[in-house]
């Protein structure tokens, strides 16, 4: 980078952190109040909705399973998509488990020397997806008060997911190499699969936490208010979750938002990976995924009982997460208890 961009860069950082500050003493309260939305966003609804689903899928990759687990889906899928039936396990997990376990596994396996960096950039651009119990329980239920209305999108980000698949393979074939060993059912191994679910949620929610501050910053200045209506959309661009504030009737813009992931996500993402992947493919393909996305609701929203245009966010919200709260926390506690063993079992050996 030239020095005199950089100096920019390192001029217009340091003079937003400072209006950031101004804005954390001045409205304490405002940023206060968003973080503790956002944590209970966290607790009730990211927690619940994807650290299950998470940990399996860890689960089922570290162990290997999923070959056989997922044969009747792989087997169809790969005569598809003319891959191995792996690669097309990964495509699976990516999209069943949530945002970061695509990268997370693609990571894992350029580490292990499975993967090569080329090939996994060109995978990420399918193995991404907020997973089923995540759409269906939050947008679905939440928003629309309708787990059909959420499987609906659901399928149309896994169907964008396999058109971005059919696109990327296409080009040039992806080689992963076979694996040392068979499975590994130990106990370990299911540790280390809930273990790395658990920092994966960490990542998330932390991301979460300091957007919402970002959020209210911005509304606090009034940069929303240009946008009217649409603002809430343009915070969904930001950091996806705020889709709970939208109402009925926008199905084929919430299949947009969750396909395209928002900025946070994306941020989550270039951490996990750490450099060890190139993240432009994916970049780029987050535009037409999100329009497939949003083509394929349209077209699922024509099979689809009329939704209620009174049907509120905040209150389908509230009455389907209410009592997640608790089990939140202890799970929670558990992955702490779980962090704690592992890393006492490294410092033993």
């Amino acid at each position: 980078m030239p020095r005199k961009l950089k100096n920019i860069k390192i001029m217009t950082l340091s003079a937003a952190a400072l209006f950031a500050a101004g804005f954390l003493l001045i409205f304490s309260d405002k940023a206060r109040a968003s973080v503790s939305s956002a944590v209970s966003d966290c607790l009730e609804i990211i927690i619940p909705s994807l650290f299950a689903f998470s940990a399996l899928a860890m689960y089922l990759q570290k162990s290997g399973l999923y070959k056989t687990a997922l044969k009747p889906f792989t087997f169809v899928l790969s005569k598809m998509l003319k891959t191995d039936e792996e690669i097309c396990g990964l495509i699976l997990l990516s999209n069943i488990g949530g945002y970061p376990v695509g990268a997370s596994l693609l990571s894992s396996l350029v580490s292990e020397n499975r993967l090569a960096k080329n090939d996994a950039a060109r995978l990420m651009c399918c193995c991404f997806g907020s997973g089923p119990s995540f759409i269906i329980g939050m947008v679905g239920k939440a928003v629309f008060n309708s787990a059909l209305a959420g499987t609906f999108m659901f399928l149309s980000c896994f169907l964008s997911s396999l058109v971005m698949a059919a696109v990327v393979l296409s080009k040039e074939k992806v080689t992963l190499k076979k694996a040392d060993g068979g499975f590994d059912l130990s106990a370990g191994c299911f540790i280390n699969s809930v273990s790395a679910a658990a920092k994966a949620m960490f990542s998330v929610c932390t991301m979460i936490v300091i957007f919402s501050v970002i959020s209210a910053l911005l509304e606090e200045t009034g940069a929303f208010l240009p946008l009217g209506e649409n603002a809430v959309i343009f915070s969904s661009v930001l950091e996806v979750t705020r889709i709970k504030e939208m109402t009925a009737g926008e199905m084929p813009i919430c299949a947009a938002l969750l396909s395209f992931g928002g900025v946070c996500v994306i941020l989550q993402i270039t951490a996990i990976v750490g450099g060890k992947i190139p993240l432009g493919k994916f970049l780029l393909s987050r535009i037409p995924a999100a329009a497939l996305s949003a083509g394929f609701s349209a077209l699922f929203q024509l099979f689809l009982p009329n939704i209620s245009e009174e049907t509120i966010a905040g209150n389908a919200y509230t009455s389907a997460f209410s009592g997640n709260a608790a089990l939140s926390v202890c799970l929670l506690a558990m992955c702490a208890i779980l962090l704690l063993g592992e890393n006492a079992r490294n410092k033993e050996g």
